[in-house]
């Protein structure tokens, strides 16, 4: 019953009620309800609303197993009802809803209860009684008789559960039961607290308490005292079964496995999907400006978007991409919408649902979003992403945000392999500094020009291999760089959003992955002033080669990690005495 569910990056950790119904399930947070079911030609529907109560003892023991049984009961009883049922006479029923002047769905109610008292005076009263004189005879010992006709009563209820679960109809409600239970608890399918579990083993608790603690009198006290007596056993038995499901041992939470077995079975793909739409829906929610979804009242062009929302996280999650920010990332590029929007986004077109998909199945076959919708975003800057160049990583917002500390207006700044140009752009957005920005591909300065002019930045572009056709006398305060060093034999190993769909010149380090930083070890001395920095991004594992490079001819030499930890970028200042080995031909 407790869901710690995030939405992007921000998380709630909220009591989440959910429950099966005949054709799909729902869930309960707060005042919030979503439902999504789907009726016999096989069309799904989402309905939400905001409702009345709310779940307030939640935090109290014995008091939340009250809350839970006559919430829990009243809601799967309304819901249950509310589906869409499949009788074969309708005619007859519509004749005796207009014979009582009330509502089919009321005469639907009507005869469901009647059917279910029945069959419960029958199968729960007489029956186990009898059975217990069978076994017992008739012996003079009350307590033992009631003992009997408690077990009876459990055996039966074990018996008809058993029987009941090979019928067709009722595997899609325990498949939708299932659904519940692995959205609600960590894709665990058994959950100790799932309502039919908890509702099944406190009746059967209840059975054996009754035996040996019910009123025996023949007043009505007896009814009302038993009663008590059966809300007391719920209460115990949901606190048994919320430390089972809370407790550090793994083995103690699959004891409901015992009996939750006759009531859940694995769902089908399409029915998690449905049910997953009615949980996304719950989250959206927690916005107060959400509106309600009612998908019956949809146009015909129209469509969930919740719906929408869970079957995007649920592929690329299959897909193994388990940041779910992405979902939003890329759901708001086709809709053109801030993330903050998808909380009160309730429906979309088909279009939108057909451009979303066709975005989802190429993201599914490795291609990064950045190349899905040819932009992305780069210290807070919007930049174009081709083929042609490197998809941005955020660990780089790491080296622009270090050179920027020692950048001063009026300085000289150096980009080699400049590639898509956010490393210089995002300087000169920063820095009145002089930006000279240097690639030996002639289409990925094309991308850099273009998002320099779309970012309003002056930049001197120049095409070249590393220092080759710079001007030899040209100096500069700070040299930046974040050159291609990942080592020819392991392009091949890499994800496929990269090794597919980056440039190859902008990965290949050579054979070991330091021959850039060889060339800018040895050449950049010349082109930096006195007392001039230089800046690197470097891969995971290279922080001790990579210094050892620049120790000749650099000094106060530092490594910063990235957000995961990992040696990211290297910090060195020209020393301002002793050799400079030094090649004024990258070519050498």
């Amino acid at each position: 019953m407790c869901e710690i569910s995030n939405f992007g990056h921000t998380y709630y950790m909220e009591k989440v009620y959910s429950m099966p119904n005949l054709y799909g399930a729902s869930f309960y947070c707060g005042k919030n309800m979503a439902q999504s079911y789907v009726d016999t030609k096989g069309k799904s529907y989402l309905i939400s609303k905001r409702n009345k109560a709310k779940v307030v003892f939640h935090n109290i023991p014995i008091l939340r197993g009250f809350e839970y049984l006559i919430f829990g009961t009243y809601f799967f009883i309304k819901n249950l009802i509310k589906m869409p049922f499949s009788y074969s006479n309708k005619s007859a029923v519509n004749n005796i809803s207009k014979g009582l002047n009330v509502t089919t769905r009321n005469t639907m109610k009507v005869i469901v209860l009647l059917l279910a008292l029945l069959c419960g005076i029958l199968i729960f009263g007489y029956l186990p009684m009898a059975l217990s004189v069978l076994f017992t005879g008739y012996t003079k010992s009350i307590i033992l008789n009631r003992i009997m006709v408690g077990i009876c009563k459990n055996l039966i209820l074990f018996l008809i559960l058993l029987a009941v679960r090979y019928v067709l109809a009722f595997r899609q409600f325990y498949r939708f039961n299932g659904c519940v239970n692995l959205l609600n608890s960590n894709n665990n399918l058994y959950k100790p607290t799932n309502y039919l579990n908890f509702i099944l083993v406190s009746f059967m608790f209840s059975n054996i308490m009754l035996a040996l603690l019910g009123f025996t009198s023949d007043s009505i006290w007896k009814v009302l005292v038993n009663i008590v007596l059966s809300v007391i056993c719920f209460c115990v038995m949901y606190e048994i079964l919320y430390l089972l499901e809370n407790s550090k041992y793994n083995w103690l939470n699959k004891i409901s496995i015992i009996f939750e077995f006759l009531i859940v079975e694995n769902p089908t793909k399409t029915e998690l999907d449905i049910s997953n739409s009615a949980l996304q829906e719950i989250l959206l929610m927690k916005s107060n400006k959400r509106g309600i979804v009612d998908t019956n009242k949809l146009l015909e062009d129209e469509v969930s978007f919740s719906s929408v929302y869970s079957k995007v996280k649920q592929q690329l999650k299959s897909a193994g991409i388990l940041d779910e920010s992405e979902a939003d990332f890329l759901i708001c590029e086709v809709l053109n919408i801030k993330r903050s929007q998808l909380l009160l986004t309730t429906k979309i077109t088909n279009k939108q649902k057909q451009e979303i998909d066709k975005c989802v199945e190429r993201r599914i076959k490795g291609e990064p979003i950045t190349k899905i919708f040819g932009r992305t975003e780069f210290y807070g800057y919007k930049f174009i992403v081709t083929k042609d160049v490197l998809s941005p990583r955020q660990d780089t917002e790491i080296l622009v945000e270090n050179a920027l500390k020692y950048c001063k207006p009026k300085m000289n700044v150096l980009d080699m392999c400049t590639g898509s140009g956010i490393i210089a752009i995002s300087i000169a957005k920063n820095v009145n500094a002089t930006l000279t920005a240097v690639d030996v591909s002639k289409k990925a300065l094309l991308v850099a020009k273009e998002n320099a002019k779309n970012n309003d930045v002056k930049i001197n572009f120049v095409l070249s291999n590393m220092f080759d056709d710079l001007k030899i006398n040209k100096k500069f305060d700070i040299i930046v760089s974040n050159p291609p060093y990942i080592p020819s034999s392991e392009i091949n190993n890499l994800d496929v959003e990269v090794k597919d769909y980056d440039p190859k010149l902008a990965l290949d380090g050579g054979k070991d992955g330091l021959y850039f930083y060889k060339k800018i070890a040895n050449i950049s001395p010349h082109y930096l002033s006195k007392n001039g920095m230089l800046f690197l991004e470097i891969g995971y594992n290279q922080k001790d080669d990579v210094q050892n490079l620049l120790s000749e001819n650099f000094e106060d030499i530092k490594c910063i990690k990235d957000y995961s930890n990992n040696d990211r970028v290297i910090i060195a200042k020209l020393k301002t005495k002793g050799k400079k080995n030094v090649r004024t031909n990258s070519k050498n």
